[in-house]
Order: structure tokens, then C-alpha cells, then sequence
């Protein structure tokens, strides 16, 4: 699978304007895998995932006109907000769990490069460790690179929900990445 990449992604994108039609078809074709891998990831769901997945062979040539570098951040634009109107009410259900959290304040930093490779190659086994919220901020805030203030008026809950949920997911990956080198460790000492 082709790799994420770690750019934040354009809010606000509403849909394509510069470009062909064939030019907005090459780039879901191109980038077709990641945003297979982010609406599965987002959804927890194959099928739902499918149908999240903007057709790009659906777009009229009246909605083309940016750069070619616009391509690429309007699709998984597009893929992510799918996904969320698919999960809202999910997401607005479990936002009060989120609420009553402690968690601290304070800009995050995205993943590194290393984390979020790990989180590509290990995502069916993080998938079902993380909630609906737990998924959706650590794609937008640790992927994405957004503020947590953005990802709060995205996904319609509160920063301290964003911030407690990121915490959790940067929680739940320190213990798989942590059981992975227990993992792979423990098979190398029972080969010697």
C-alpha cells in the first residue's frame, strides 16, 4: 500500500475547480489504496468504507480548476468527511466519555515518520483497539497535523474531548507498538 502522507489537509475544500475530469480520475486511481486504508481506518467498516470512498468518475468537468498540487488533498478531504457524515451520531454519542476525561492541554505534534508507518502496517490490529473519536482525531490531528481546536468544530465536539481522545489513541499505540517489540523480540530469543 502506498504510503500517507503526513501534510496537514486543506479544510474548508469543497470541490474540485482546476484540472480535468481525467486529471481528478488519475488522482483517486493514484492515491486509490490510501483512501481505501483511511476510510476503512476511519469507519471500521470494509463496505462502509467503500462507500465513503469519493468515485471520482462521478465529478463533472464544471467542477475542475485548481493546481495539480490540489489534487491529492481534495480527495482524502473528501474521503474523510464522507466518513464522518457516516459516523456522526457515533462520534456525538461517544463525545461525553471523552468530556469527562483529564487530559492535558497543550499543542501535539503530529506522528513521526516511524509511528505513523507503524500505524499503516499495524492499522488492523490498532483498528479495533480505538473508538470512532480515538480514530477520527488521530488521523486529523496525528496524520493531518490539524489543531485540536479544528478537529473540535470538524467532528462538533468539545477541544477537551479531541485533546482526551488523542491522548487515548497515542495511549493505544505506545502499548501495540510496545507488545509488537515484545513480539518480535520474544520470536528472535526463542530462535537462538
Amino acid at each position: 500500500m502506498a504510503a500517507i502522507t503526513t501534510t496537514s489537509a486543506t479544510s474548508g475544500i469543497s470541490s474540485p475547480v482546476a484540472g480535468n475530469a481525467e486529471e481528478i480520475r488519475a488522482t483517486f486511481t493514484e492515491h486509490g489504496q490510501e483512501l481505501e486504508w483511511l476510510a476503512e481506518f476511519l469507519t471500521g467498516d470494509e463496505t462502509m468504507a467503500s462507500a465513503c470512498v469519493i468515485d471520482a468518475c462521478t465529478l463533472r468537468e464544471s467542477e475542475n480548476g485548481k493546481s495539480q498540487e490540489w489534487l491529492w488533498p481534495w480527495p482524502r478531504e473528501a474521503t474523510i468527511r464522507s466518513a464522518l457524515d457516516v459516523q456522526r451520531a457515533r462520534i456525538a454519542q461517544l463525545s461525553s466519555l471523552y468530556d469527562r476525561r483529564d487530559c492535558v492541554y497543550g499543542e501535539h505534534a503530529g506522528l513521526p515518520l516511524e509511528m505513523l508507518e507503524f500505524l499503516i502496517r499495524e492499522s488492523d490490529v490498532i483498528r479495533p483497539r480505538l473508538d470512532t473519536i480515538c480514530r477520527f482525531v488521530l488521523v486529523l490531528c496525528g496524520i493531518g497535523n490539524r489543531r485540536s481546536r479544528e478537529v473540535a468544530l470538524l467532528l462538533g465536539i468539545s477541544e477537551h474531548a479531541v485533546e482526551a481522545a488523542y491522548r487515548t489513541s497515542l495511549q493505544c499505540l505506545d502499548v501495540v507498538c510496545s507488545q509488537a517489540i515484545v513480539e518480535a523480540y520474544g520470536y528472535a530469543a526463542a530462535c537462538n
